[in-house]
């Protein structure tokens, strides 16, 4: 027996042997096959991303200094879209403003200009009787330099081509233009021979001259947000300049006692005119209704300016009046101040 259980431990210790032999084996063979498969191929990966390698450093480095400029230059290029973006509306508002400023001094010194022809029309329609004159509203001399002031002002001189004689062309540039003016003016205080169709012709072709450059600007701006509100201006200024030549005609038929078949239609003819601007301003901005209603209805001469310019237009022949012509002059240049209170308002609206 003893015999017996000697020889199975001898072959249960050879089997055991055996299996450890064989696990052994295996787990040598399972190794080398790691190493040989999987090592090589994780060693390339650690030696490249290892900053203790030579080539890791160098990446490592270059992550370090790329990766910290990349916000740093995204914040550049939009900073740099910003400011872009700044100077172009900048610069457009800027545009804007000069053209506001230019149409702004371009309308004063046609203002000015509108005001010294109806006094100097009424000025040769009463012969420069001082009987009739008043001192706020037929003093040639303190309009001529009310004039020179808003010339003086303009920082830039429009290309101005005057239509005279029908079909002459005249250049003028600013200096030769002030000096026509002082010119004109001497003849008008010295000369008897001053008509009316000179003081129209030469005030008439200066004033139109100056608006078709107005609204040549204006069309240059119409894709600005004031557009609209420069094109009110321009039609109000437009319509107190029609409104101006028919109150030249209008002082003419109660001074004289008619009016001539041709200038009884310009009349008309301006009249009609300004009255179509004017409308057309007022549907422009709707802010400016309110305000002409009421001028309609707290001016004092309103009712009386409607009611001379339906006996104008009748033209009936009548007794010359030079108070009465005096009356309807200065009724008028009430009217066409409340009206430039309008084109003030529109330009502080403008900005």
């Amino acid at each position: 027996m003893s015999a017996l259980k000697s020889t199975i431990m001898i072959q249960q210790k050879a089997i055991t042997n055996h299996v450890s032999d064989v696990d052994d084996t295996s787990i040598r063979s399972l190794s080398s096959e790691d190493v040989s498969q999987v090592v090589p191929r994780g060693y390339c990966c650690a030696k490249s991303i290892n900053p203790a390698d030579g080539r890791g450093r160098k990446l490592h480095l270059l992550q370090m200094l790329v990766l910290p400029f990349i916000p740093i230059l995204a914040l550049i290029v939009q900073t740099s879209l910003m400011l872009r973006n700044i100077m172009i509306l900048k610069h457009d508002s800027i545009e804007i403003e000069n053209q506001v400023t230019a149409a702004t001094e371009l309308g004063k010194v046609v203002t000015r200009m509108q005001l010294e022809r109806s006094e100097v029309a009424f000025y040769l329609y009463t012969g420069g009787n001082k009987e009739f004159r008043t001192d706020n509203r037929t003093d040639l001399k303190a309009r001529f330099n009310l004039t020179n002031e808003a010339l003086g002002n303009m920082s830039f001189w429009p290309p101005l081509a005057l239509q005279l004689d029908g079909s002459r062309t005249v250049y003028l540039d600013k200096a030769t233009f002030i000096s026509n003016l002082t010119k004109f003016r001497k003849t008008v205080e010295e000369s008897e021979e001053t008509t009316i169709t000179d003081v129209l012709t030469w005030y008439t072709s200066v004033n139109a001259a100056m608006l078709e450059h107005l609204t040549q600007q204006i069309k240059e701006t119409d894709t600005s947000g004031v557009w609209r509100y420069l094109l009110a201006f321009k039609n109000l200024l437009k319509s107190i300049e029609s409104t101006g030549i028919a109150s030249v005609y209008g002082v003419n038929y109660f001074g004289k006692g008619s009016l001539e078949k041709k200038n009884h239609i310009s009349y008309i003819q301006h009249d009609s005119i300004a009255k179509d601007l004017l409308n057309t301003s007022l549907n422009y901005v709707a802010k400016l209704k309110q305000e002409y209603r009421n001028l309609s209805l707290t001016m004092d001469n309103y009712g009386n300016i409607k009611q001379k310019n339906d006996v104008i237009i009748k033209n009936e022949k009548r007794a010359p009046n030079y108070p009465e012509a005096l009356n309807y002059f200065v009724s008028i240049a009430l009217y066409t101040d409340e009206l430039r209170k309008l084109q003030r308002s529109l330009r502080v609206t403008i900005g």
